[in-house]
Formats: C-alpha cells, sequence, structure tokens
C-alpha cells in the first residue's frame, strides 16, 4: 500500500466522523451532489500532493484505487456519432 493510498483511506475516515451524513453515498446515481466527506477528502488528497483544482482531477482519472476509496466510480461512456 502507498503513501497516497493510506493518506486517502484516514482522510476519508476523519471526514466521515466529521460529517452529519456519513452514510451518505459519494455520489448519487440520480445526480445532486457530491457527499460532504468525498468534497473533504478530495480537498485533503488535492493539499496532500500539492495539486491544483485542474490537476488533481486529471490525476484522479488514473487513480482508480483512490476513487474507490473515496466512493466515487469511474463511469466509461460511449458516443456514436451518426450523420
Amino acid at each position: 500500500m502507498n503513501v497516497t493510498t493510506r493518506f486517502t483511506e484516514e482522510m476519508v475516515s476523519l471526514a466521515k466522523s466529521y460529517c452529519d451524513d456519513p452514510a451518505e453515498t459519494a455520489a448519487p446515481e440520480d445526480g445532486g451532489s457530491f457527499a460532504e466527506y468525498a468534497m473533504i477528502s478530495l480537498h485533503g488528497l488535492r493539499i496532500f500532493l500539492d495539486e491544483t483544482c485542474e490537476m488533481i482531477i486529471d490525476r484522479l482519472e488514473v487513480m482508480p484505487p483512490i476513487l474507490e476509496i473515496v466512493g466515487l466510480v469511474v463511469v466509461h461512456t460511449s458516443f456514436t456519432i451518426r450523420l
């Protein structure tokens, strides 16, 4: 387990203990906003990695284990363009 993974696990745990609803789904399927603990965790990870908001979003795309710890799932979609 690397340092980033361990930090993320601790950050999620701390964020859930701080939030009013720790059982809330990180990203509701029917839309809406991210859970409070997910936002806090991602902000902490951004500071830990010393990245801008834009860069941390780009980095998370190649870090599926981190997204899984936070409770976010990458959904791959395909688009078909018809002419």
